[in-house]
């Protein structure tokens, strides 16, 4: 598996973005331009492109060859299935990983928000595990483990591409002997199979935290079946951002 991440511009002159933009389908690019925010269409366009690019360049496959089709609850996949991949953004970055398998990533920017009330989220989107480790951390590093949990969350919940089917408060992931474990009830296990989803056993996912600068953890699922040699790579390969424009240009 490869994991790479991309710092989002401040800002581009227009000829720029009209060039990048020209890079994605048609119909990528009109909802591109239905987003308001200028950082919002940052995002969604270099994660398209990104995506598309760390794909051609490892398949050594050629970039206009790369499609993506929405799978039933929403999550991209690559057209002929040759590898899985998933896509993530939050503040100044963008993240892709790709694996033989299923695979979820998740970064989330640490922020403090006056409005923003940890717990009363938590209570409904932790399960009571998860719930009871938070408040027991210290209390100058509540927000930070938040985050961190929420992504560890979000990253298994993209891997199985569930969508909102599955409510994130009937799983716990928890450190357990050095290692993240997902844990789920019997009883919530045997619904989630009611949902058709194709949900391995628990033991068959791995997780990986890491960090990208202060303030933005980053979570990695992929589902490894029972191959437990696996290692995750140490680090997340960056890209700089006129290095990718320059590799595009060229296509």
């Amino acid at each position: 598996m490869k994991i790479i991440a991309l710092k989002l511009p401040i800002d581009l002159n227009e000829n720029t973005y009209e060039e990048m933009l020209n890079l994605c389908p048609r119909q990528r690019q009109l909802s591109i331009h239905k987003l308001q925010k200028i950082k919002d269409k940052y995002r969604s366009l270099f994660g398209e492109l990104l995506a598309k690019w760390f794909i051609s360049d490892s398949l050594k496959d050629p970039f206009q060859n790369i499609h993506f089709v929405l799978g039933e609850n929403g999550k991209p996949h690559l057209a002929g299935g040759r590898i899985h991949f998933n896509i993530s953004h939050s503040g100044d970055w963008v993240v892709v990983g790709i694996h033989n398998d299923s695979i979820g990533v998740d970064i989330e920017e640490v922020k403090e928000v006056k409005d923003f009330n940890i717990y009363e989220i938590a209570k409904s989107t932790f399960s009571s595990e998860e719930l009871m480790y938070l408040i027991k951390s210290p209390k100058a590093n509540q927000i930070e483990i938040f985050f961190k949990m929420w992504t560890l969350k979000e990253s298994w919940l993209k891997c199985i591409g569930s969508g909102f089917l599955v409510p994130p408060n009937t799983f716990s992931i928890l450190k357990r002997r050095n290692r993240y474990s997902l844990e789920i009830p019997t009883e919530e296990f045997s619904k989630l199979k009611t949902l058709g989803l194709k949900i391995e056993n628990t033991s068959n996912y791995r997780f990986k935290l890491y960090h990208l600068g202060p303030g933005y953890p980053i979570s990695v699922c992929i589902n490894n079946g029972n191959e437990n040699h696996f290692e995750f790579p140490d680090n997340i390969d960056i890209i700089e951002l006129n290095s990718l424009m320059n590799e595009l240009k060229a296509l």
